[in-house]
């Protein structure tokens, strides 16, 4: 009997839905946006920890990252202090140090025949790619001789490589890189989108005499250095300190015209960056659904007004008002179930876009659609709960006159 019931009440909703369509439709895509919107958040945000996690292990534990400037300049203020002399220095001098990596870097146009892209351009030594454990999918990687003798040679990251040789192999064919041919001898393998960059892999890798040198036309001073150490890190990090300290002739007063960051302060601001957009879009995003839950609340109240002569009879011919709050209640509740299905579609069909033309990770789990289903379950009992109270209290005497 209560099985009978159920069944005869849902086919009611479907009914009372599937006449006011347009209502439906409004109604569902109100909620569908607030959640897609939380939905894209939580994909957001699960791709941007892995991608922390990821870069992460990519740094490694034992590893610092030097670079110029210090805390009197800004990130896009930075100055030349690091030189070579600091590079041997660290090299020869600092106990546990067992690794340097110097590099350089610069942002230019590349050219293959009509095609042409801008791109990060790094310098660096064989060592790069044994210490960041990035190696190429095809070709092989330059030589220290290839440094002392500033060859002209190059790795193709793998977004440089989609966009100028979509339909060729590279390896062996010659680009050119401001005036300079770079003869293409492999290309990295892919390792998708990073935050703070458009994409990791969109980069030139070629030996850092040959930028910095027949580029650049810069001999002294590096933009990086990456340095791994058997030794405690702090200690290592403060060796450092001290040496560059020396070697730039900096009195006690003076500010450090350096940074070093170690994997964990690399994380720490990372998941600040991340922790910020997070704290931004979720409150765009619930705006975004408490809204829809107005709307629908508004929606309803209408709907109810439309059908006040339905809830007389209803109530004339027996209907507790129980069952009538039950009534529009469920179709509130599925009316945002539905929604809440077209937001995760929403967001899935954004996280594509954002992932392919964004460069930004998404990660999309059950537990977000999990989620979403509960936010959107959520808004049709907390916006749909009142409206169908004040059915149910509609004299029926009044509602069929």
């Amino acid at each position: 009997m209560l099985v009978r019931r159920s069944f005869l009440m849902f086919k009611e909703v479907f009914a009372a839905l599937s006449f006011y369509r347009l209502r439906l439709i409004f109604s569902v895509l109100s909620i569908a946006l607030g959640v897609g919107a939380i939905a894209l958040i939580i994909g957001g945000i699960d791709g941007a920890t892995r991608r922390v996690n990821e870069i992460f292990e990519m740094f490694g534990p034992d590893a610092l990252l030097i670079v110029p400037g210090g805390e009197k300049f800004s990130i896009r203020m930075r100055t030349n202090t690091l030189t070579w002399k600091d590079v041997r220095d660290i090299r020869d001098h600092v106990p546990g140090v067992y690794e340097t990596v110097p590099m350089h870097f610069t942002r230019d146009i590349v050219r293959y025949k009509s095609k042409k892209w801008q791109t990060f351009i790094v310098g660096t030594t064989p060592q790069y790619f044994f210490s960041w454990k990035w190696y190429p999918a095809s070709g092989i990687i330059f030589s220290h001789k290839d440094v002392i003798q500033r060859r002209a040679v190059c790795l193709l990251g793998a977004k440089v490589k989609e966009e100028l040789f979509p339909d060729e192999n590279p390896i062996g064919k010659t680009v050119l890189v401001g005036r300079l041919p770079l003869k293409v001898i492999g290309v990295m393998s892919a390792r998708g989108g990073a935050i703070g960059r458009k994409h990791i892999d969109d980069r030139i890798i070629l030996p850092i005499t040959t930028l910095m040198t027949r580029i650049l036309n810069e001999d002294r001073y590096v933009a990086a250095l990456r340095v791994r150490t058997h030794a405690d890190l702090g200690q290592t990090k403060e060796d450092i300190r001290l040496l560059l300290r020396h070697n730039h002739k900096l009195g006690p007063l003076a500010k450090d015209d350096f940074d070093m960051f170690t994997s964990s302060e690399v994380r720490k601001i990372l998941q600040v960056i991340s922790s910020s957009l997070i704290l931004f879009l979720g409150t765009a995003g619930l705006i975004a659904l408490v809204v829809g839950g107005f709307i629908l609340a508004n929606l309803t109240y209408l709907s109810i007004k439309q059908r006040k002569r339905e809830i007389g009879v209803r109530r004339a011919y027996g209907a507790r008002q129980r069952e009538i709050a039950l009534l529009f209640l469920s179709e509130i509740i599925l009316t945002t179930v539905l929604g809440g299905i077209g937001g995760i579609g929403l967001a899935l069909i954004g996280g594509i876009f954002l992932d392919k033309f964004g460069q930004i990770p998404m990660i999309f789990s059950a537990k977000m659609c999990f989620l979403a289903l509960f936010l959107s379950l959520s808004v049709g009992v907390v916006f749909g709960l009142r409206p169908a109270l004040n059915a149910a209290r509609i004299h029926p005497i009044e509602a069929i006159k």
